[in-house]
């Protein structure tokens, strides 16, 4: 699988997955300096970060609007919020990411 693909399958699970705080902590250390392939990436990442909360409902409702405020109004949303495989890991997935490099 390629960066960008496995950039999109994290987002996706980012978006669609319950995680835990502790999770959401160690996920959030594992991309912080993560230079992303794709540019809507990057942005729906950064909205992401920035929400105040991690509520997956909340974030179907309020992420296009926060990127709209970035500047990029046409993120592709639809292919965020497909569903993911659940057996996936996804700090294996992150780690596949890193080894991309």
């Amino acid at each position: 699988m390629s960066a960008a693909d496995l950039e999109r399958v994290i987002l996706s699970a980012l978006l669609t997955r319950e995680i835990g705080p502790s999770e959401w902590i160690r996920v959030e250390h594992s991309l912080a300096t993560h230079r992303w392939h794709e540019p809507d990436h990057a942005v729906v990442y950064q909205a992401i970060v920035r929400s105040r909360t991690r509520d997956q409902k909340h974030w179907r409702e309020q992420l296009a609007a926060e990127t709209a405020r970035m500047g990029f109004p046409d993120v592709d949303w639809k292919s965020f919020l497909a569903s993911t495989t659940r057996e996936t890991k996804l700090e294996r997935l992150i780690r596949q990411l890193h080894e991309t490099r």
